[in-house]
């Protein structure tokens, strides 16, 4: 089975996909600081050393390990990533 088939059958089950729901805005935020770092040939200790903050924070955070960061860190991580920083509420479906 691959990584699709199994991804269609797990989220057939309302709980996983309930869940999956509930972690949606934290795993785009990784991803999106993931892609753009990567964009820029950059490392993640150099992220960290242009936000002035450890490694392991970036890692954590892209790991969706560390919780959800606050704004000011979010922002440092921008600016160290020559970024915008966009934060908003959009209507529910």
């Amino acid at each position: 089975m691959n990584y699709k088939t199994h991804r269609k059958e797990l989220l057939k089950d309302k709980v996983v996909k309930a869940e999956l729901d509930k972690n949606q805005p934290e795993y785009e935020l990784a991803r999106s600081i993931m892609e753009l770092r990567l964009k820029k040939h950059m490392t993640q200790a150099e992220v960290a050393r242009k936000a002035g903050m450890p490694q392991s924070t970036i890692a954590r955070i892209e790991g969706l390990t560390h919780g959800t960061p606050k704004l000011s860190t979010l922002q440092r991580i921008a600016d160290a990533l020559d970024s915008r920083l966009v934060v908003k509420l959009e209507p529910g479906e």
